[in-house]
């Protein structure tokens, strides 16, 4: 399938853009509502712990100039009864400034604790409403992948990062569990082993590691690549690095064979080539779910921090530059089209009109119409 202007040229981004726009626009009707409630909430929260901490402040100041009052005036005196009074001041002003800064303490953190639960709960909303839109609707990404086999069963992690924002997505593959041969095809490894009936020497031996299993996997969405392929009793073990300049070293049971120059002979540096490539490929298209867990911006949780608008703006960013190429490459000025090409030559064409999207999002209100201004639809 193909994504093409209306005058045929490919889109940069093999994606849906309307589908794409109308999943944002969605999410972003959805989450600023959200959010706003809750820096209103964070609001309320923040004058409430200030007047609780002035009510603190002042309770200490004055206990502690009572206390220094009771002892100034009472300094003199050696009269029993007086420093009597004195002490059975001092103990009740004690007992009820005690008991007074723990109260105020237990409703600073009891209104703490209730702020936290709130936004978790905000949290947990916000992640749902945005996993659709950050599953494939974030463009211009650096995406980075990691997978761990954990309890039998192949775990992915996908972290992407545009400007100042980070998110990450939990990922499950089409299989759980990838060998080598499932991969990219059998592999042999070239390693030192003893023979001889009489003499014992050194002779190079090739062993299969197609069926080794993959159990960690690290690729910084550049050049750095680190698998680790294990044998289903851990036995034995194979390990591939490809450094920032296209150097591979292999390695089998913690000895680098492309360190040694006479085992280097025997290997096939294509075949390690190809499993790479494979590994990566296999991490980015045979995703069978992916779920956002996280969100940043400027390295702060960007839902409690009610940092998500800001998000949304680079989101919007990224879409901008192609929906002004619609519009140069298309008949119609205020539409926003392509076309989609099937595997048997099909065209299909889709749209969504300016007016519709700034329509929309200017219901949000003021953020809305600034979401619709960077996309270039305002007005239109």
């Amino acid at each position: 399938m193909k994504y093409i202007f209306q005058d045929s040229t490919k889109l940069p981004l093999q994606r849906d853009i309307v589908d794409d726009l109308q999943t944002f626009v969605r999410a972003s009707r959805d989450i600023l509502p959200i959010e706003n409630s809750t820096i209103e909430k964070n609001d309320e929260w923040q004058k409430l712990t200030s007047s609780l901490k002035s009510g603190l402040t002042e309770l200490e100041r004055s206990h502690k100039d009572v206390l220094n009052y009771v002892e100034r005036i009472t300094k003199d005196t050696d009269i029993q009864e007086v420093l009597d009074y004195r002490n059975a001041v001092i103990d009740t002003c004690n007992t009820n400034a005690s008991s007074g800064i723990k109260h105020i303490n237990s409703e600073i953190e009891k209104s703490r604790e209730g702020i936290e639960k709130d936004l978790d709960n905000v949290e947990s909303q916000v992640l749902n409403i945005l996993d659709q839109l950050f599953e494939g609707g974030v463009y211009g990404t650096d995406k980075k992948y990691s997978a761990r086999l954990e309890s039998g069963i192949l775990q992915g992690m996908l972290t992407a990062s545009l400007a100042t924002m980070e998110y990450q997505s939990k990922l499950t593959f089409d299989k759980d569990v990838l060998t080598v041969r499932e991969a990219s095809g059998n592999l042999f490894l070239p390693t030192w082993t003893r023979s001889g009936l009489i003499h014992k020497e050194d002779k190079v031996k090739m062993e299969d590691v197609s069926d080794l299993i993959l159990v960690s996997f690290d690729y910084d969405g550049h050049s750095h690549v680190e698998a680790v392929f294990e044998s289903r009793r851990g036995v034995y073990r194979f390990r591939i690095i490809r450094d920032d300049d296209d150097v591979y070293r292999v390695y089998y049971d913690d000895k680098e064979i492309t360190a040694d120059s006479t085992l280097l002979k025997s290997v096939k540096i294509d075949e390690i080539v190809a499993l790479v490539d494979s590994l990566i490929s296999y991490m980015q298209n045979h995703i069978a779910s992916q779920k956002l867990t996280t969100i940043q911006f400027d390295g702060k949780n960007a839902i409690k921090s009610t940092e998500i608008f800001d998000c949304l703006k680079l989101i919007a960013e990224q879409y901008a530059d192609i929906i002004r190429e619609c519009g140069e490459r298309g008949y119609a000025k205020g539409e926003i089209t392509i076309k989609i090409e099937e595997e048997d030559g099909t065209r299909t064409e889709k749209y969504v009109t300016k007016t519709e999207v700034f329509d929309q999002l200017s219901e949000i209100g003021s953020e809305g119409l600034e979401l619709a201004g960077i996309l270039g639809v305002e007005g239109k």
